[in-house]
């Protein structure tokens, strides 16, 4: 009896058991470790392929058209490893009228991989899919607004409770970006720096886009004006010819007419430039080209009803100077009925305190630095204006 007893209460070889039960347990658990770690290995490599598929499908689209988009996105996916229909491997090409409510062009790729199951077969009834989605493209920003070309500090400012209210107006900074004071931008902004943003939840942009490279100067091929052989200036309102002005125009606010009509044609204008307070300007297939050096005095209240040619070396248009002899170009309160581009690719351009940009009409902004302080309602959409288009330009990974 006293044996029986000692071997009821002897546990020897317990654990030796309960090891043993537990032994599939524990490799079943290291196996599905292992495949996990395989299989999240394999979604980021599968991420990377879509990524680098979805961003030249955008760029193939946007050069040759939607077919070779989806032909270059699964070529792409192919070139690394993701053939489509092979060993169940499916690749699927779209392009997006939307993203996020934003209209424009955009290209997904969706890589669907199933996976090995080595160990984990014994505890799982299939094999996971790994999957990927990536989304490239631009947003619909057809003629840009506003386009600074500084590649260093901010190129663009925009200050105050400035609204750039149509979606359809994009943004291109060569640099950073600096928003303030409620500020919005309702369409694209593409920032090749970062953007400075003071009270985040109070700035709005409807579809931002840092890190993308500078854009080219979309006017560096209008030709810079030959040499000024005269010593006319205009000095008082009334009617006038296109031409050479190369004392400048000079209207001071003693003058006894501030409204200048001007034919169409292309004026170059040196010396000066200076519009006292209240002029205006009138004027239909006009551009007026200031000379280098020319330096620029603007008043207040001034109004320009500019548009710009549609043909000819100065197409789109109104307001051009490179080198001039005044940094920065402050409009207040200005008026601007301008169909066409104000390039100052050297310069500031500061418009200030309440200008009107007619919503009618597009004036695009493109200067070495634009800074936009209080209230400026801006427009794209000029069929015929002859403005340079930048807005399918810049592709860029979103999603």
């Amino acid at each position: 009896m006293r044996k029986w007893a000692r071997l009821s209460k002897d546990n020897r070889g317990a654990t030796a058991a309960i090891f043993a039960i537990a032994m599939p347990v524990l490799v079943g658990m290291s196996a599905l470790a292992v495949d996990l770690g395989l299989w999240t290995v394999q979604k980021r490599e599968a991420q990377g392929a879509a990524d680098q598929a979805a961003f030249s499908a955008a760029i193939a689209a946007q050069a040759d058209g939607d077919a070779a988009g989806h032909l270059e996105g699964k070529a792409v996916a192919a070139s690394m490893g993701y053939v489509h229909g092979q060993n169940g491997i499916a690749v699927t090409t779209a392009k997006l009228a939307s993203l996020d409510g934003e209209a424009g062009d955009f290209w997904e790729v969706i890589i669907a991989k199933p996976q090995s199951m080595g160990l984990a077969a014994l505890f799982l009834g299939s094999a996971p899919t790994a999957r990927a989605r990536a989304v490239a493209g631009t947003a619909s920003g057809g003629a840009a607004c506003i386009i600074g070309l500084s590649t260093s500090g901010t190129s663009v400012s925009i200050d105050n409770n400035n609204s750039i209210s149509n979606p359809g107006c994009a943004v291109y900074s060569n640099a950073s970006m600096s928003m303030r004071n409620g500020s919005s931008i309702n369409g694209s902004a593409f920032v090749a720096g970062a953007i400075d943003k003071q009270n985040p939840s109070q700035i709005t942009i409807g579809n931002e886009v840092t890190g993308v490279s500078p854009i080219v100067d979309p006017y560096a091929d209008v030709p810079s004006p030959g040499p000024c052989n005269n010593s006319v200036k205009i000095t008082n309102g009334g009617g006038y010819s296109a031409g050479q002005y190369c004392a400048g125009f000079e209207i001071k606010n003693n003058a006894s007419n501030n409204v200048l009509n001007l034919a169409a044609g292309t004026y170059f204008v040196g010396g000066i430039f200076r519009l006292d307070n209240g002029v205006t300007i009138n004027g239909t297939g006009v551009s007026i080209v200031l000379m280098p050096g020319t330096t620029v005095s603007l008043g207040n209240n001034l109004v320009l009803n500019i548009t710009a040619p549609t043909s000819g070396s100065y197409a789109g248009v109104a307001l051009m100077g490179r080198n001039l002899g005044t940094n920065i170009l402050a409009w207040n309160n200005a008026i601007f009925n301008v169909q066409g581009a104000m390039y100052f690719p050297n310069q500031e351009l500061s418009i200030k305190n309440n200008s009107i940009f007619n919503s009618a009409q597009c004036t695009q902004l493109v200067a070495n630095i634009v800074s936009i302080n209080n209230n400026a309602n801006m427009n794209d959409e000029c069929p015929g204006s002859g403005i340079r288009d930048v807005g399918n330009g810049k592709v860029a990974l979103l999603q």
